[in-house]
């Protein structure tokens, strides 16, 4: 299975913008073989959404104006992660989520990060309250949201439920509160056994340099792959079966 990252510039866009960069890089992944396709954390609004505009409003989802995009997954027959925003009519509350789309368009499942503080550029987001698995062609993944991965318990859970391969959507730079994330990264690997997908986004802002951000694909502790910079499509070969990651670093397709 070919894998792509979209390692876009997100996180302050407007979102019309952004859904445009995002159908794009689809495109891109889906021309060049392939099935499954990751975007960065709150990709659909730009992380610092609600800094920006405190007074945003977001909507029950799917969202119409996500249809486009669900066209071209249908169209290019793979499945889509994308992170989005969400708002829960019934609850009133608002999450920070991952939704997994399928090859014909359909919303086959959603994780709601757990991780969140409610401060800062996050406060706007209510935390999820588990974890869950989604299948791909086949292929059982363990869904996470950034630093979702910070917490043991929460890979651990993925891989108790079957989990084959993790992925972690982010907004995860390097910072000196936080520090390196890599280790923790690796850690997962360690403590599940799994390989281990992140997808980080790039460009600076007055809240976080993201441009440093990495996209990382990690097997047993060993980062098999890396990538930071400008904006691209990042591809890379994993084996179904055998649950491995087959490249020896990204195929980059700059944008």
């Amino acid at each position: 299975m070919k894998i792509a990252l979209c390692h876009l510039e997100v996180s302050c866009g407007l979102q019309a913008d952004n859904l445009k960069k995002i159908a794009n890089a689809v495109e891109v992944a889906g021309k060049n073989g392939a099935r499954l396709v990751i975007t960065p954390e709150t990709a659909v609004q730009g992380y610092y959404f609600h800094r920006i505009d405190e007074e945003r409003k977001l909507e029950e989802q799917p969202a119409s104006y996500l249809d486009e995009l669900r066209r071209i997954v249908k169209e290019q027959n793979l499945s889509l992660f994308l992170g989005c925003g969400e708002y829960l009519a019934d609850s009133g509350l608002h999450h920070n989520s991952c939704f997994v789309f399928a090859p014909d368009g359909s919303l086959q499942s959603r994780h709601r990060k757990i991780y969140g503080e409610k401060l800062g550029s996050e406060k706007w987001a209510s935390p999820g309250d588990r974890v869950t698995t989604t299948n791909c062609d086949g292929l059982d993944i363990g869904v996470l949201v950034c630093a979702d991965s910070w917490f043991d318990e929460r890979p651990l859970s993925l891989k108790e439920q079957g989990a084959r391969l993790l992925i972690d959507i982010a907004a995860w730079p390097e910072t000196p509160e936080t520090g390196n994330p890599l280790p923790t990264w690796q850690k997962v690997t360690r403590i599940t056994g799994l390989p281990f997908i992140l997808n980080n986004q790039t460009g600076k802002t007055k809240w976080m340099d993201m441009s440093i951000g990495e996209s990382v694909a990690i097997q047993d502790e060993t980062v098999i792959c890396k990538y930071s910079g400008d904006e691209a499509v990042l591809i890379l070969e994993f084996d179904v079966t055998n649950k491995k990651i087959l490249s020896n670093g990204f195929e980059v397709h700059k944008l």
